[in-house]
């Protein structure tokens, strides 16, 4: 993964097939599966409309998930890589299947999504220590995952790519090398991101990447670079109407050196790096100050990205919030057009008079 550059799904390799020992078709939509037990031999034998619940204790699987309609359930589960990653039609490298939990859609001989795995949810899973991602979705449609815990998983806590619908909602990540939670890549992501808690990942709390049409609320970030970024890598990608609203962004300020996968970045709150008409509404941002270098830094910063491949910020409003000792409250590069800041609480900003 990159931190700024946009991950093309074309590259990340072939999905290897595998067959996989189940039991006989489950004559129930009702499964529970106790420590000792196999969760992906649950899934493998489910049927959409299924609901598997996976009661507490330590299993040590990545789980694959291709079915529609099933509810995966944890409770008090805490799911962990296996001595050796399993090969799966979840597997995105020769190597098997790295990330803790898996949902994806049936793809194509080139690589794309043909079709998309829908109406799924996960919750509950507290899932650790995958070299990928804790929970990943690739291709999905109305898919939730709720309340689930991910830590200390390689690239991404929590992703979604590619998909359309559905929410990351309640859900605790922290620890993850790049961003806690991620969504990208979806240009009708139609998507909540809702009453989660980032906190301490290694470079983004909340990062929504090149995808339009989306709400990011009620949420809380702290302790990463950068707590909710939205960004554009790609011009001819619009990263355009999302609300940012009634979240909690403060003490960002750890320091991300840069990298060949980009610029340092440090002490920004919230971001709309190339982003165009979106809003950043009634936002509660405090402590958001830089402690290394930084392409940009703010309480809340709009910036252009056309620099990086990306594009200028247009037609984007700030308005309404609640902003204390960030450095500065408020930035703006002065790139692009029509982005308008008014009715905000704050005392610094970058130019002077935009509080």
């Amino acid at each position: 993964m990159t931190r700024w550059i946009a991950l093309r799904l074309a590259t990340v390799g072939v999905i290897v097939a595998a067959s996989v020992v189940v039991d006989a078709p489950m004559a129930t939509a009702a499964v529970v599966v106790r420590p000792g037990g196999s969760i992906q031999v649950a899934v493998d034998a489910a049927r959409p409309g299924s609901t598997i619940t996976v009661l507490p204790g330590t299993y040590h699987e990545a789980v694959c998930v291709t079915t529609d309609g099933v509810k995966l359930r944890g409770h008090g589960t805490v799911i962990m890589p296996p001595a050796q990653a399993p090969q799966t039609p979840c597997a995105l490298d020769p190597g098997g299947q790295t990330i803790g939990i898996a949902l994806i859609g049936q793809r194509d001989d080139t690589g794309q999504v043909a079709d998309p795995i829908s109406d799924v949810t996960v919750s509950g899973f507290r899932v650790q220590g995958f070299a990928a991602f804790g929970i990943g979705v690739l291709g999905g449609s109305n898919v939730d995952i709720v309340g689930n815990t991910a830590v200390g998983n390689g690239e991404y806590g929590i992703a979604r790519f590619v998909s359309t619908g559905g929410s990351l909602k309640d859900n605790r990540v922290t620890g993850s090398q790049e961003a806690g939670l991620y969504l990208g890549d979806s240009p009708n992501a139609r998507a909540t991101i809702v009453g989660n808690t980032a906190w301490d990942n290694g470079f983004f709390g909340i990062f929504v990447r090149d995808s339009a049409h989306g709400t990011v609320v009620g949420n809380e970030s702290f302790g990463n670079c950068i707590g909710i970024i939205a960004l554009a890598t790609q011009p001819q990608v619009s990263v355009q109407d999302w609300t940012v609203k009634g979240n909690r962004v403060h003490d960002n300020t750890k320091a991300c050196p840069a990298s060949e996968d980009g610029p340092p970045a440090s002490g920004m709150g919230i971001a709309l790096a190339g982003a165009s008409h979106s809003r950043v509404q009634g936002n509660m941002v405090t402590g958001n100050r830089p402690t290394g270098p930084s392409l940009a830094t703010g309480g809340i910063a709009i910036f252009s990205t056309a620099g990086l491949g990306g594009a200028d910020p247009v037609a984007n409003l700030v308005k309404g919030n609640e902003l204390r000792n960030n450095d500065p409250d408020l930035s703006y590069d002065g790139s692009g057009t029509g982005n308008t800041f008014i009715h905000n609480s704050c005392h610094t900003s970058r130019p002077d008079g935009l509080c």
